[in-house]
């Protein structure tokens, strides 16, 4: 089994990371990182497989407690280097509640901001945790669901979901 990094253990848990001073500066102090705007595309390839080993961990957590329920629904996870994830997901995602599928939009946020820490890709400052990471999530290429133009944290899905 892989190692477990803090992100995942933050994203499994449940926890909103940037709700806990203490855990925000501790967790995300770096020096010698590159901001999104910086990171070559080297550094964002491996961001990427890191990113999906999180994914597979996840998937694999759901198999044993089926309180991490939602994550077989994600098929895969992209981080871009303007600072953007796009979440591609299968037809499972209509069997969660649409509360359930803004929390585990969210969990997945929060598990790659800790991947990238965790991973030195990536200096996090705490108000860039709060303003968090504009996603979209497609549905065999569709958009049905993106963050709000002012809040990364707050989920829009399509109307017909």
């Amino acid at each position: 089994m892989n190692k477990v990094s803090k992100g995942l253990v933050l994203a499994l848990a449940g926890i909103t990371v940037g709700t806990s001073t203490g855990l925000s500066t501790t967790l995300f102090q770096s020096t010698s990182v590159a901001y999104a705007a910086e990171m070559t595309k080297e550094k964002n390839d491996l961001a990427n497989r890191y990113i999906a080993d999180y994914l597979g961990n996840c998937q694999q957590y759901e198999q044993n407690d089926k309180t991490f329920k939602g994550f077989s629904s994600i098929k895969d996870i992209t981080y871009s280097r303007d600072n953007k994830i796009k979440i591609d997901v299968n037809n499972d995602i209509y069997q969660l509640s649409k509360a359930r599928r803004s929390l585990l939009i969210q969990d997945l946020q929060n598990g790659v901001y800790g991947t990238l820490a965790d991973n030195d890709l990536k200096k996090l400052s705490e108000k860039d945790i709060q303003k968090g990471c504009p996603t979209t999530v497609y549905l065999n290429g569709k958009v049905i669901g993106h963050t709000a133009k002012n809040d990364n944290h707050h989920i829009i899905w399509d109307r017909r979901l």
